[in-house]
């Protein structure tokens, strides 16, 4: 029997221990070690701190730990701030995110994966997948798209890619296959459908999704050049996936529930649109274009200081310092602009946060730098977020279909009680 769990702040959760899917509820020293990141000795030090304690099961022989104390002990090393939050743990073979500044995809690092790779061998990396099917959409569902999304033509692209996740749904008959093949289909499907149905400009200069992307970015049929497509790649492949983020979160509870792969994308979708999450870029755009007009960098970030916290595009609530895909992607901004007064705006914004003490700069600024330097439509930023977030929304959503409904957390009721029979 699964037992219940109430909830609190700061209180996590390790779903798999709680869940009891086949790993128990102790841990040896080793184990202990690998999963806090540190020495056979570390782990004694902290026994001997006092922030962590030996399990009962212990004997002279060989000392074991609560897997949840461990668990606890990992949460608290990895928060950045002291925000309160309800955090859930779920072991996954699919992304490393290191809050000293690093982030790999299966073992491999992402930084790396973005010099070298494109997105859909990022997408075969981290579906498992070894066909690499073609990223095309049936020509009869991109006909439907086009006439769906035709009344459409003046939404920002953002808020289209729910719309052609729910037509593709619709029309997929085989919608509830969730065998591995099938759910990767649905995944490569979802998104060539966005790039090749919502209305762009030009043509494409090749058959990669970032090149098909380009066009319906673009505010002008001006074809992109190497720098900008490899700057756009680069960007797709960083954002792909970043762990437990709560549109990931969402999916995985969706997919627990046994939702098929299109619902599950549009689970993930509804959070990632949230002002917190990938519509944060959507705020950071708007901050470097006016950054770039005659008002100034120390204008545009002046309006958006207040006491509550650093504006959008600053600091990361799991990175202690830096964010390494914003590292990389601001590295790009100089080479791929085709504004230079833009280029030059993301520069002075991030001089000037660094001045002013502010925290380093995360991938929301850097996104959107790279989207206003290429003088690509408004709203760019979190179209590129929600595509490539597609991918890892489809990944979560293939390692979760193994479990079946675990995700069942309580509440404690804090309102008005009823009256007594």
């Amino acid at each position: 029997m699964v037992p219940s769990i109430v909830l609190r702040p700061s209180m996590r959760i390790n779903v798999d221990h709680v869940n009891m899917s086949g790993m128990g509820e102790t841990l040896t020293v080793a184990e202990a070690a690998r999963r806090l990141g540190v020495k056979r000795e570390t782990v004694y030090a902290y026994v001997s701190r006092g922030l962590l304690e030996r399990d009962p099961s212990s004997d002279r022989r060989a000392t074991r730990f609560s897997r949840a104390a461990v668990e606890g002990l990992a949460g608290r090393a990895r928060r950045t701030d002291r925000s309160p939050a309800v955090e859930t743990v779920v072991d996954t073979e699919l992304t490393l995110l290191d809050p000293d500044g690093r982030l790999a995809y299966r073992g491999h690092d992402a930084v790396g994966l973005a010099r070298h790779s494109g997105l859909e061998r990022v997408a075969a990396l981290l579906w498992g997948d070894p066909d690499r099917g073609p990223w095309r959409a049936d020509p009869a569902a991109l006909s439907t798209l086009r006439a769906v999304l035709a009344p459409l033509r003046d939404v920002d692209p953002p808020a289209l890619l729910p719309v052609v996740v729910a037509t593709l749904r619709a029309g997929d008959p085989l919608r509830a296959d969730r065998r591995p093949e099938a759910v990767r289909r649905a995944g490569r499907t979802v998104v060539a459908g966005f790039v090749d149905a919502v209305p762009g400009r030009g043509i494409p200069v090749d058959d990669r999704v970032a090149a098909r992307l380009w066009t319906v970015l673009a505010p002008d049929d001006r074809a992109p050049g190497p720098a900008q497509l490899q700057a756009l790649d680069a960007a797709l492949v960083l954002l792909a996936d970043h762990e437990l983020a709560a549109s990931t979160f969402a999916a995985r509870v969706a997919a627990s529930a046994w939702a098929d792969p299109y619902g599950v994308v549009l689970t993930g979708l509804g959070s990632l649109g949230g002002a917190l999450h990938g519509a944060a870029s959507s705020e950071v755009e708007r901050m470097l274009t006016a950054a770039a007009g005659p008002d100034g960098p120390a204008r545009a970030l002046g309006d958006r200081l207040s006491a509550d916290g650093p504006p959008a595009g600053f600091g990361h609530r799991v990175y202690r310092d830096r964010d390494p895909r914003a590292d990389h992607l601001l590295d790009l901004v100089g080479g791929c602009a085709r504004d230079p007064l833009a280029a030059r705006a993301v520069a002075d914004v991030v001089a000037l946060a660094r001045d002013r003490g502010l925290p380093a700069p995360n991938v929301d600024l850097a996104l959107a730098g790279l989207t206003t330097a290429m003088r690509l439509r408004p709203g760019s930023a979190a179209t590129i977020f929600a595509l490539a977030r597609t991918v890892g929304l489809v990944a979560h959503g293939l390692e979760e279909y193994r479990h079946r409904l675990r995700f069942r957390p309580r509440a404690t009721y804090v309102g008005e009680r009823p009256a007594a029979r």
